[in-house]
């Protein structure tokens, strides 16, 4: 209880707001105690050998018939060093797992018992950054893994604002909002000694009808540990293998 006294006095000296001009003209409100909690959030995911961690999305998908309809997703995720993922997906998309080695990324599909493969000798942050752009596979709450995070949300906020202490799931978090061109966001970060992300939600303003993704970050482990197997691609019996194609190709 003192440290957590002592910590959210310190965010009460350091509060305030930096004003900034836009290239627009624009002024920009930053709060600086909401930028020292997202500071402090990604430099200790930044500082994690290791980490798993469950999400629980809920997003919108445009229909022309019935508008926005809301669709789900669980995930697992479990993180090993710069270069090392495993993703169990169950939901709305089917059941999926990813695996990703250090030297590919390895897709399974368990509904089609298919699998498919994209060479990638490179960091996470790199794979996740690459797989997206050219294959548009989206990776659940990948934004809170980037080392640039804080300095990312930056660079698009007209607007960032800490709302003060609430709860998620019973837990007591710090809350904040920010608004950039085309989206508004919100985050709940843990208000405890490891500053972990519990909750966000991204409203995308610029697109019809407003869409909306919120995920719940749940059953945080910190520093297990993890043995490279688990991160290793076995093909499963009779699994037909798959080529996974590129955005540019399904033009």
């Amino acid at each position: 209880m003192y440290k957590k006294t002592l910590l959210f006095l310190s965010l009460c000296f350091l509060a305030g707001y930096l004003q900034a001009q836009t290239p627009s003209g624009q002024t920009r409100r930053i709060d600086t105690v909401a930028v020292a909690i997202l500071d402090r959030m990604s430099a200790m995911i930044g500082d994690l050998g290791s980490c798993s961690f469950t999400v629980k999305s809920n997003y919108d998908v445009s229909s022309k018939e019935l508008g926005l309809i809301k669709h789900s997703d669980e995930d697992q995720l479990f993180l090993h060093g710069p270069n090392k993922m495993l993703l169990k997906s169950e939901g709305d998309r089917g059941s999926r797992d990813f695996y990703f080695d250090g030297r590919k990324l390895s897709y399974y599909s368990l509904d089609k018992n298919q699998y498919g493969q994209i060479e990638a000798s490179m960091s996470l942050v790199e794979m996740i950054d690459t797989v997206n752009k050219l294959y548009g596979i989206d990776f659940p709450a990948a934004d809170f893994l980037y080392p640039t995070f804080v300095d990312d949300i930056l660079a698009e906020s007209k607007e960032l604002v800490y709302l003060g202490l609430t709860k998620v799931d019973g837990k007591e978090c710090y809350h904040i909002a920010g608004k950039g061109q085309d989206k508004t966001f919100q985050f709940w970060i843990s208000d405890d000694a490891f500053s972990l992300p519990l909750k966000m939600v991204i409203v995308y303003t610029s697109k019809e009808m407003n869409p909306q993704y919120e995920a719940v970050l749940t059953d945080w482990q910190v520093n297990p540990n993890l043995p490279d197997a688990l991160f290793e691609f076995a093909v499963p019996h009779k699994a037909k293998r798959v080529r996974l194609m590129p955005l540019s190709h399904k033009k």
